[in-house]
């Protein structure tokens, strides 16, 4: 087995050590280093092996081992480095600026290329990921209005098999839908778990997922057999191999699963994750076109024409369905490594990312690294007056323009080098704080890490040098009798030219970025702080009510508890999970609903517009289409006021119209995210347990409170774990990427404003050293230190303005564009606008001016005798 994963010394290694390494030592040396490579890499991953290999051949280069054909480039190499490294020594303010700000926008770059390497990654595990789709059935009513959605009935997959010789292999996916799962050992450890998944047997024949132990071609065969996690083998049972070892689900009727297969824990790049996988065993599944509560995924046979696929799929599904009726949905596949960031609809597995973030992400990525090397160039070019002399005694003593652009651009390669460590260090930290905030686990000291660190090192490196081509180039095009004397000649004004050019670049992208920070923060806390048509703060859920044996004797001593106010359940949870059916007449359309008791309505504070709320004293409220619906259903249905209470024609089944009765309308409220409009919503009442417990507890001792009801549920439910949560964080949940994304933005536009800053400072600096003289004359002839902080300050705030008259339209541009992706958007009023443009000129003002007043207060005698 080893010889198989035996990896060969890298052929670019062995191509450099032959360039330099003397003729009559390259075999000898070439040969003890494979034998080393093969001896001492056997158990190493091929990155390490091929990094201790280039190790060892860079440690060859010495002068004995080097050839004499290229000892005098090498030694002017070397030599080349030595100065580089003494001026990096002796200027060590403007190279400590220069290497921040080259770092911190490598750390910038890097972080944000880490994250959408791996956002991209996501299902392309999977063995065949390029051939597997998921087939969704959109809702669309009589009116067009589409209602996108994942969901499939489960007769769905088996005919898609069976009708298409393309389809190599079909799926379904079953998930928990929210419930809570109680299962335990035999020895009587009881755990709630949600992470349960039913599936076909052909699901590891679809997807691959590394298994730990047992065989993939046969761990679902049985309807009694079960796949679980490496992760759940250790917290039920304290080892990883756990094949034959029964589990077993607790109900009505107790089922025992014989686990039958462990999985490694599943990678983070997945679009859905689970814990324990069984069969499904539901009866009457391949004729059922009506249960809209399953996930399809079909493989493809290779060379499949998906174009042609498409076309022949709507026929297909209309054939199933039956006759005499019209039929609206559409079908279409989506590619698996499509859904992560293009998919975004109603009842996704999990929640996805989205792929104008990760164009925002890259873009901003990008932005920081160009102002950092826009940085670079304007302080190398505003630094470089001051080696003029330099370069023209290097020239008088026959120093060739090559070899003179060759040493400053070792020096361009020695800063970006030592800023590219700094910046690879600074991402890592950056990995332990964000982490958590991203909900991933990326680094840059695993292998992966390690590749990424290379191919971003080479891309930084050859953007470091390009950045410091034109400064090498400039420096050393001046005459050397002028360059002597330190006299610029007729290129300092070219000089200036280009220093304004670049600051005004830089200040644009920071008050682009700046701008656009703003909007989206705006947007967020717009969002947060909307109106939801109720108050989601202090209600607590408690997610497996169904533990509970009598709900009634629950409820009423949880009502004697000080901080409990009032208690209702549903079957669902708003904000996270409802159903859907199709009510309407003549037009029927798509309406989600949920089923509650009759003291929900008043435990979530939803208000009542017309009509009433369900009631305990009227039976028929319990029955039928009685129902409440929100102002958006009320209008669908084209109730009037008098029309609430009466019987109405409320949908058709097969031939026959189904009455039903609208006892109250409520306000609209947010059900669900504020990128989708207000849909059309529902509550009927059943008396019967339903799983979620919701309780509206008041905002004092709630700690005490919590422990109250948990001691009460302890009492009820046979020492059942409790599993809660608070449905405020539900609502937080629909904004993480969102949250994230402001997140980020903030902390790119400041480091990118950090970055613009430094330019400024060191610019400033600069210019008001090569100044001195004049400013000592002006101060002598009587100017105040006003005037000469004015005399600095103006052609810095002239560059700002013109900044920011690049960026406030492009700005407005993108963030009309962005807010199109919601429904519910933040008006854009000249506010953020005004933001940008004082913070960009209050950073001029204190930082030039502050240079201004210190050089204006200097003695002008002592400055006049140093010049």
């Amino acid at each position: 087995m080893k010889s198989s994963k035996q990896s060969f010394p890298p052929q670019i290694a062995d191509r450099f050590l032959r360039w330099f390494c003397k003729k009559e030592l390259l075999e000898e040396i070439k040969g003890d280093l494979h034998e080393i490579y093969f001896e001492e890499t056997i158990d190493m991953p091929r990155w390490r092996a091929h990094l201790f290999y280039w190790i060892q051949v860079f440690n060859f280069l010495r002068p004995f081992a080097i050839d004499g054909q290229n000892s005098k480039n090498t030694i002017m190499i070397f030599n080349y480095f030595k100065f580089a490294r003494r001026n990096l020594v002796k200027h060590k303010t403007s190279a400590f600026l220069n290497i921040i700000s080259l770092s911190v926008g490598i750390a910038c770059f890097t972080f944000i290329a880490a994250y959408i390497y791996s956002e991209l990654k996501y299902d392309r595990f999977h063995e065949k990921a390029e051939n597997i789709y998921r087939v969704p059935i959109d809702f669309v009513d009589s009116k067009g209005n589409r209602l996108p959605d994942a969901t499939t009935p489960p007769a769905l997959a088996p005919a898609l098999k069976r009708d298409f010789p393309e389809v190599h292999s079909t799926v379904r996916l079953f998930p928990s839908w929210g419930g809570q799962f109680r299962l335990k050992t035999e020895d009587g450890r009881q755990f709630f778990e949600t992470d349960f998944l039913r599936t076909d047997s052909t699901f590891f024949t679809v997807f691959t997922f590394p298994f730990l132990h047992g065989d993939s071609k046969s761990a679902l065969n049985a309807p009694d057999q079960m796949v679980i996690s490496k992760k759940v083998a250790l917290k039920y049972f304290g080892r990883e191999n756990v094949l034959g070892e029964k589990i077993i689900l607790m109900g009505d009727e107790n089922k025992t699963y014989q686990i039958s297969g462990v999985l490694d824990n599943l990678p983070e790049e997945s679009h859905f994750h689970f814990d324990f996988l069984t069969k499904l065993d539901f009866d009457g599944l391949e004729q059922n076109w009506g249960w809209y509560n399953y996930y399809t995924y079909i493989r493809m046979n290779e060379g499949v024409d998906m174009s042609a696929f498409e076309t022949k799929l709507q026929p297909f599904y209309e054939s199933y369905q039956e006759e005499g009726e019209e039929h609206y949905n559409k079908i279409y596949t989506q590619p698996l490594t499509d859904i992560h960031l293009k998919s975004h609809l109603k009842w996704e597995l999990e929640a996805n990312g989205d792929i104008n973030n990760i164009y925002i992400f890259g873009g901003l990525g990008l932005f920081v690294l160009f102002v950092s090397c826009l940085n670079y160039i304007n302080l190398t070019i505003a630094q470089s007056v001051r080696r003029f002399k330099e370069v023209g005694v290097r020239k008088v003593f026959g120093a060739h323009r090559s070899a003179l652009v060759s040493q400053f651009m070792v020096e361009t390669f020695l800063t970006a080098a030592i800023a590219l460590v700094a910046g690879f260090v600074l991402t890592e930290l950056a990995f332990v704080q964000l982490n958590a905030m991203l909900d991933k686990q990326l680094t840059l000291l695993d292998g992966q890490g390690i590749i990424f660190m290379f191919s971003v090192g080479v891309v930084v490196l050859i953007v470091g040098l390009l950045s410091g081509i034109f400064p090498a180039y400039h420096l050393t095009a001046f005459q050397v009798a002028l360059a002597v004397k330190g006299i610029r000649g007729h290129s300092g004004t070219s000089i200036k030219k280009i220093r304004s050019t670049l600051l005004v670049l830089q200040f644009s992208i920071s008050a682009l970025m700046i701008l656009a920070a703003l909007v989206v923060h705006q947007q967020l806390t717009y969002m947060q702080q909307a109106d939801k048509g109720f108050d989601p703060n202090q209600v607590l859920v408690i997610e497996n009510g169904e533990a509970v044996g009598n709900y009634t004797t629950f409820k009423n001593k949880i009502l004697n508890i000080p901080g409990v106010q009032n208690v209702g359940n549903a079957n669902g949870v708003l904000g996270q999970l409802n159903w859907t059916t199709r009510v309407g007449y003549p037009d029927p359309f798509v309406m989600n609903y949920m089923v509650i008791d009759a003291d929900f309505i008043q435990t979530m504070g939803l208000q009542l517009t017309s009509g009433r709320s369900f009631s305990t004293d009227r039976p028929t409220d319990k029955e039928g289409w009685t129902m409440m619906v929100n102002e958006t259903a009320s209008k669908e249905l084209g109730l009037t006021t008098d029309q609430i209470g009466q019987t109405l024609p409320i949908t058709t089944m097969e031939d026959s119209i189904i009455y039903g009765t609208i006892v109250g309308v409520l306000k609209d409220f947010q059900f669900t995210d504020m990128k989708i409009e207000t849909k059309p919503f529902a509550f009927f009442y059943r008396d019967e347990p339903l799983d979620f417990i919701n309780l509206s507890i008041s905002g004092s001792n709630i700690q005490e409170t919590l422990m109250a009801i948990e001691s009460e549920w302890r009492t009820l439910s046979g020492d059942a774990p409790l599993e809660s949560f608070f449905l405020d964080q539900v609502y937080e949940d629909l904004l993480q990427e969102e949250n994230v994304l402001s997140q980020l933005m903030l902390g790119l536009t400041f480091l990118s404003f950090f970055i613009a800053f430094i330019g400024m400072f060191s610019i400033a600096n600069i210019r008001l050293k090569d100044k001195t003289k004049e400013i000592a004359v002006r101060k002598v002839l009587g100017s105040s230190v006003f005037d000469v902080m004015q005399l600095m300050t103006v052609k810095f705030v002239k560059l700002v303005l013109l900044s920011n008259m690049i960026s406030i339209p492009l700005a407005y541009y993108f963030a009309q564009t962005w807010l199109t992706n919601f429904s519910y958007r933040t008006p854009l009023g000249w506010g953020i606008f005004a933001i940008a443009f004082i913070s960009t000129l209050l950073v001029v003002i204190i930082v030039v001016g502050s240079q201004s007043i210190r050089a204006a207060r200097a003695n002008p005698v002592k400055s006049l005798r140093q010049e």
